[in-house]
């Protein structure tokens, strides 16, 4: 036997490293779970008010991350790969890591946050409040700032 069971609980005298990194995955996906729906909620509820019609989102998981439901998503993508590290049988598992980095890649580059943040620039890009956000608030990862390149009109 090699040690590595896809049944859970682990087995005695089953290595328990496979179980500490195998939870530290499912714990990684289901804190991405959360922080994503948090943030649609947050934001849904933000839309579904009269007044926030044609604002931008400022408030909660926003003020630390102008992207933080891609945050979540990315993590729990990592999450389930991190989750199944332990039960790979074969070295070519290891290429399932393509997967959440390439939907982090699209997200990050192609898709998501690029197109967002060109619709952003133009509904709101004459809003010094608005350059200011993107100025200070982190694009994905909450809480490393802005990217300050982006001018007032």
């Amino acid at each position: 036997s090699s040690g590595i069971n896809a049944e859970w609980p682990l087995r005695p005298g089953e290595n328990p490293r496979f179980a500490l990194v195998s939870l530290a995955g499912w714990a990684l996906y289901a804190f991405g779970l959360i922080f994503e729906t948090v943030a649609d909620y947050q934001k849904t509820m933000f839309r579904s008010k009269e007044e926030n019609k044609e604002k931008f989102i400022t408030t909660g998981l926003w003020s630390i991350s102008r992207h933080p439901n891609y945050f979540g998503e990315i993590l729990l993508w990592y999450g389930l790969f991190i989750a199944a590290v332990p039960y790979f049988t074969s070295p070519f598992n290891y290429l399932s890591i393509l997967c959440p980095t390439l939907t982090a890649l699209l997200i990050i580059k192609i898709s998501g946050v690029p197109m967002l943040e060109k619709s952003g620039l133009k509904k709101w890009g004459d809003d010094p409040k608005y350059i200011e956000y993107l100025n200070t608030t982190s694009s994905i990862i909450p809480c490393l700032g802005g990217d300050n390149k982006h001018k007032t009109a």
